[in-house]
This record gives structure tokens, sequence and C-alpha cells, in this order.
């Protein structure tokens, strides 16, 4: 008897060996963070950043600048909406979503105080939620025209479900949201933009930012698998969602294995498209073939939850980080009461055959294909828990929004 209880504590300890080394240890230190050290933005003796809180740049979970103007365009919303309404993070109150969504345009690169160099941008044409007008955003994504000033906006619309024959609201708890991605036109620097179409399809069943891949075509990602149920709930551990391919005249899941809350992917300034895991903390790197479907190319470690990614003029990889995620879920249920950290890293291109800019990384005595370095980290006191991080190669200037947060954040370097 006394054997057959030391052999199954045995095995009992192997399995939890195990489980620590495949499940667990992601989960405590990659992922809760536990024992990471948050640095403070006062320890970046290079870096000057100020808080923008009072001009209604709220909940801007998304920003593109506009790289020959210095124009930022943000997809914001009130912090507070966030708390009701924000499917990807199972806030299903759709009575108490934002009727305010808007656009808002700064001009980064302008004098005087910041509020005399922003506007928003008011839509022309789009009809909305049974004539409302009104938008509820996630991602965006910006093309700009390589002869004029004339852009091309993609944004997420989370929208509420509705009945299709009453219009009467349904419950979202039961359906999910009824999203769309909306695509507007609108000239850089100017105070309004025109709905063109609206994509709206069974592929799109998640989304939560798309990236353009040509003039007339883009990816997304679906968060999630499912929209409700139990399924959904389980993908915290058993991973789940895709990244889809949209044109003028289909759509079609483009890739659909291993992810674990693919989030705010881009197109690299290498053709490549980065996709993010949130809840797995590495980036998955593809190419798009001409059969619109993704082949995957390699995988960036970082050790983080990462929400959204841009590219700058140089091509570098901006990301935004929760070096600390339990203060970010509490931030979307207290936007105004909690003060989580954040992380930026700056992700480059190395290994033979890339002609960017090269450095040792953090593979030993390997030339690695990509580099991971911390820029920006801080602990609550002045950043906000950014979902996006925008970097003007122009300026050296850094902006920083998150999806609850009452204000963005601007950084100089000095």
């Amino acid at each position: 008897m006394v054997n057959l209880i030391s052999k199954v504590a045995i095995v009992g300890v192997v399995c939890l060996a195990v489980l620590y080394q495949l499940l667990l240890k992601r989960i405590i230190f990659d992922l809760l963070g536990v024992r990471r050290h948050v640095m403070s933005i006062k320890d970046f003796n290079h870096v000057q950043c100020q808080r923008v809180d009072d001009l209604g740049l709220e909940a801007c979970e998304d920003m593109w600048l506009h790289e020959k103007t210095g124009f930022l365009y943000l997809a914001c919303t009130s912090a507070q909406s966030r708390v009701e309404w924000n499917p990807a993070i199972d806030h299903l109150n759709a009575s108490g979503r934002g009727m305010n969504d808007r656009i808002a345009v700064l001009d980064t690169r302008g004098t005087g105080p910041v509020s005399s160099r922003l506007q928003w941008l008011s839509a022309e044409n789009f009809v909305g939620i049974n004539g409302d007008g009104t938008l509820n955003l996630l991602g965006l994504d910006i093309l700009a025209d390589k002869n004029t000033d004339t852009l091309r906006i993609l944004l997420v619309n989370v929208r509420p479900p509705l009945d299709p024959i009453t219009g009467e609201p349904l419950d979202a708890s039961v359906v999910g949201a009824n999203s769309t991605i909306e695509q507007f036109i609108t000239k850089a620097g100017t105070s309004t933009m025109k709905h063109v179409r609206t994509y709206a399809n069974p592929v799109i069943k998640t989304p939560n930012n798309i990236a353009w891949v040509s003039d007339h075509a883009f990816v997304f990602t679906n968060d999630h698998t499912d929209k409700v149920g139990w399924r959904r709930q389980l993908e915290r551990v058993l991973g789940g969602g895709s990244v889809g391919y949209c044109d003028r005249n289909r759509c079609n899941i483009a890739w659909d294995s291993g992810f674990n809350f693919p989030n705010g992917l881009a197109k690299g300034r290498d053709g490549l498209i980065y996709v993010p895991n949130t809840l797995d903390s590495f980036i998955d790197v593809f190419s798009l073939g001409e059969d619109h479907m993704l082949t995957p190319v390699n995988q960036i470690k970082v050790d983080m939850p990462l929400d959204n990614l841009s590219v700058d003029k140089n091509g570098d990889i901006f990301a935004s980080g929760f070096p600390k995620v339990l203060g970010f879920v509490r931030s979307g249920k207290n936007p105004f009461g909690s003060h989580p950290p954040t992380t930026v890293l700056r992700i480059r291109r190395g290994g033979k055959g890339y002609e960017g800019i090269r450095r040792k990384g953090h593979l030993e005595n390997q030339e690695a294909d990509y580099y991971v370095e911390k820029i920006l980290e801080d602990n609550g006191s002045v950043l906000p828990c950014a979902s996006t991080v925008v970097h003007d190669a122009e300026t050296g200037k850094f902006f920083l929004g998150g999806p609850a947060s009452p204000y963005i954040a601007i950084c100089e370097t000095r």
C-alpha cells in the first residue's frame, strides 16, 4: 500500500512539473507578470511626457499617423462607455454604450496649445444604428494615397445586435455584438469623412483590428472564435481566434490555427503581416499569398501581453504591452480609479538578407531574426494603460492611448 501511494505521489509530482513548464509558468510569469519589475517613466532621462486629459481624448483605443503631415488620427469613445460596452473583453451592456464615438485629428507638428491643433471628424452619408449615425469604435487603419492627400479609413464598428425585422435591441450576452468594418474617405487635415461602404460578412465575427494590404484589400483579426458561449470562455486556455481577408468582392478566413486572442495586427514595411497574441505573449509573422491565405514564416517571443502594433517611417514596429495584466483588467472596470503600468517595446528586423537596422539581440551567440527592446515603461504615474503607441520618426515623439484611459500621453525625446 505504501509503495502504491509513493508511486501515485511521484506520478502526481511529475504531472504537476510538466503542467508548470507547459502552462502555469507562462501564465504566472509572462501573462500575469508575477515578480516582474516595472520601471517608472522617471527612469528614462531622455524622455519627457505630458498627459492630455481635458480635451475629450478618452478611451482612444487606436491611432494612426500621417507621416507626410504629422496629423494623428485617433479612434475615441468615453472611458465609461468601455466599462459597459467592449465585446472584446465581454463587456456586453449595449444600453450603456457610447453615443458619441468619433475620430479625432491632432496636428502634432503645429505650434500653440494642443487644444488649438485638435479637431473632430464628422461622418457624412453614414446611417449608423436605425439612422442615428453612431459608431462604436475599436481598431482603425488608414491608407494614404501616394500622390494626393486622400486618406482611406477603415474602422472596426462594434455595433450592438438588433432584430433584423423589428429593429429592436437584442440581448448581446446571448447573441454577441453585430460588428462590421466601415470604410470612409477623407483628406488630410479636413474635418469631415465620407462613408464609402460597410463590410458585413459571417467571416467578420469578432473583429478587433484591421490593416490595409493593398489599395482595395485588408486583413483583420477576430479576437475570439465565437461571439459568446462556453467555447469562448475556454479560449483563455485552449486558444482561438483568426485572421480574415477582405477585398471589394469577398471575405475569407486566411488563418485560424494557433492563436490566443489575436489582437492589433499590422503590415510591416517588409510586406509581412504581424499578429500579436495577447494571451500567449508572442507575435506571429505571416506572408500573404495570392490566394488570400496566410503562411506562417516566423514567431517573435516578447514575454508580455501585447495589444496593438504600429509601424513607423523607419520600418520599426512598436508594441504596447501590459506588464501587469491584472491592472489592465481592473482599469477596464474602473478607468478613473485605476492606474496600471504600461510598456512600450520596439521590434526591429535582423537576420541575413534584411537591409535594416541591426544590433545585438536577446538570443545569445546568435544573429536574431528580430530584436525586441524596451523603449519606455511607466508604473502608472504618467502614461495611460496603453493599447496603442505611435512613433513619429520625423520628430521623435511618441503618442499613447488606451481602451479605457481617460487621457492620452505625448512623449518627446530630448
